[in-house]
């Protein structure tokens, strides 16, 4: 689906054509931050290289959980596997187990296909959007602007069908003047229903003809839609970003 606004953000992150042309994007990716701290033990997310496929649902995350080894989140299934291909664990549902009684224990540590799942479809939406937007099966209206930090940013709410592995079901985006991503609303639903956050994007590059935000901080969010100064929930760090075509 599109919009004005929508059609403004595409172009300023490299154009709609240049999505459409791009097949996998790579790059390396440094993270912290109090969720990954709790949630993953001994942050095995610190360093490391991920590939996401732009046309489907597919993430590789490299290495994880320990050197020689992957995690691959592929249309909601995740999966651990050896650098030669050979498959060490697998979860064909795994987002049901973050609720109700298995969940437990997922409110204080993620096992590795948890977290697989987690960052697997987390990167693959952070990447490719603002072309995640454009599917037919997303509903996107806009909703006029806001006001932060001394500037106008518009707003642009998306409604995502079940079977996109995302968030939750309603988010907002939020773009700046030049038509650049600036602040992206969500409730993590696997950490909690409760768990409304504000993840700001910085310091755009430009990576075979598309744009991407590479410094990225989340934050909780208060009253009046304001996030919190405290804790930083998740940081990341992009670099070394390369677009294949095809």
């Amino acid at each position: 689906m599109t919009s004005t606004l929508l059609d403004e953000a595409l172009e300023a992150h490299g154009g709609l054509q240049a999505w459409r042309s791009a097949v996998r994007i790579h790059a390396r990716v440094r993270s912290g931050g109090l969720l990954v701290r709790t949630r993953v033990p001994g942050n095995r997310f610190a360093d490391y290289r991920i590939t996401v496929d732009v046309h489907e649902p597919r993430t590789v995350i490299d290495p994880f959980p320990v050197d020689e080894q992957r995690g691959v989140f592929e249309n909601g299934i995740v999966r651990i596997e050896s650098h030669d291909g050979h498959v060490l664990s697998s979860r064909a549902n795994p987002r049901p187990a973050f609720f109700g009684r298995s969940g437990l224990r997922r409110n204080f540590r993620w096992d590795p296909l948890d977290s697989v799942y987690f960052a697997g479809y987390a990167m693959w939406n952070y990447l490719t959007t603002p072309y995640l937007l454009t599917r037919d099966d997303v509903e996107v209206d806009e909703a006029g602007t806001w006001h932060e930090g001394g500037e106008t940013w518009r707003r642009l709410n998306a409604t995502f069908p079940a079977h996109i592995h995302t968030h939750s079901p309603r988010q907002s985006f939020y773009f700046d003047a030049s038509g650049r991503l600036r602040r992206h609303d969500y409730v993590a639903e696997v950490v909690g229903h409760w768990a409304r956050a504000a993840h700001y994007c910085t310091e755009p590059v430009h990576a075979g003809g598309l744009v991407f935000q590479t410094r990225r901080r989340v934050y909780p969010i208060g009253p009046g839609n304001r996030p919190l100064p405290a804790p930083t929930l998740v940081s990341m760090q992009l670099s070394d970003l390369r677009v294949d075509t095809g």
